[in-house]
């Protein structure tokens, strides 16, 4: 383990302890007690206090080191906030899924030197990583809902039923082995690994908006689809676009609005939109004031806002 600092496993009375070192109030409806029973019942430590990432540490003073003006409920509100859009963005990703295998197949029926089956043959035979992905498919010959047709087609699948039984990841794949192949391009690996890498997040329910303050990589570029994906002059300037695309948590879930506005259909989206709508008007809002002193949780949240209220207007 090298040089590794362990830490000490705390009691919940401990973490209560160890929180209030870090500047972190209880004085927002949410008492010591009620704290110490949402950690019993509803969350765990190591998660909520991600959350304090998005918030200021004094670097002066007495309390330098302290968090400046952040409440146990503050993490309480974004850790439940974090919660519903999770289960938003796995609807997003089974919309995406969906649509790419209907968009797909769609092409493969409409190709007259395609049977079905020799394009998964194909590129089963391309893929240096067949063997696992045939495995990966055995893995659920046992589950209620594959073993049928496991069982009716394994090993030579046609492509309506194999896309059912692959992965998301495998699916991408597949996808650009197709476009590799045909020339035809269903969507574009880089911002279908971002998609995916969210997707996997919601679906293990990972923390999603603990990094929200968090930059991108100083090294790498900012897509310049994704930016040009933000209309100019309809509410978001292009000092607030390149400043919000500069920050994980803001280029990740655009480059998810972008792969659903490009390939979901209008009457998936409008439903979509609508939710999203709702849950940032009204949900995000409920208690705006434990956060209007953090002008980058502010500027992120009407920045997402603002793109969502554009995107429902196309629809």
């Amino acid at each position: 383990m090298g040089n590794t600092i362990l830490k000490p496993k705390l009691t919940i009375d401990e973490q209560i302890e160890h929180m209030k070192k870090k500047g972190i109030t209880f004085s927002c409806g949410v008492s010591e007690d009620d704290a110490k029973e949402f950690l019993r019942n509803n969350n765990y430590y190591m998660k909520l206090s991600s959350y304090r990432k998005n918030f200021y540490k004094r670097s002066e003073g007495k309390k330098k080191g302290q968090y400046s003006n952040l409440d146990f409920a503050y993490l309480k509100e974004l850790s439940t906030l974090d919660m519903h859009l999770r289960y938003l963005i796995i609807e997003m990703c089974l919309d995406i899924e969906h649509s790419i295998k209907v968009v797909l197949l769609n092409h493969v029926s409409s190709d007259p030197n395609e049977d079905g089956y020799s394009i998964v043959n194909n590129f089963l035979s391309f893929n240096p990583n067949n063997m696992k992905i045939l495995s990966r498919i055995q893995t659920h010959k046992s589950g209620e809902y594959c073993k049928d047709l496991i069982k009716k087609y394994y090993p030579n699948f046609p492509v309506w039923v194999f896309l059912e039984l692959i992965s998301f990841g495998d699916l991408i794949f597949f996808c650009d082995y197709y476009a590799q192949t045909t020339g035809i391009r269903i969507v574009e690996n880089k911002y279908m690994n971002v998609v995916r890498d969210l997707r996997n997040a919601a679906a293990h329910s990972n923390c999603i908006l603990n990094n929200i303050t968090t930059r991108i990589d100083p090294s790498k570029q900012i897509d310049s689809t994704i930016v040009a994906f933000i209309p100019d002059n309809r509410g978001i300037s292009k000092a607030s676009k390149r400043n919000n695309l500069n920050y994980k948590f803001a280029y990740n879930f655009t480059t998810l609005l972008y792969v659903y506005d490009s390939i979901v259909g209008k009457s998936l989206k409008s439903t979509r939109y609508s939710e999203l709508t709702e849950f940032l008007k009204t949900r995000v809002c409920r208690n705006r004031s434990y956060f209007l002193k953090n002008d980058k949780l502010t500027g992120t949240y009407h920045f997402i806002d603002k793109l969502v209220d554009i995107l429902s207007s196309r629809v």
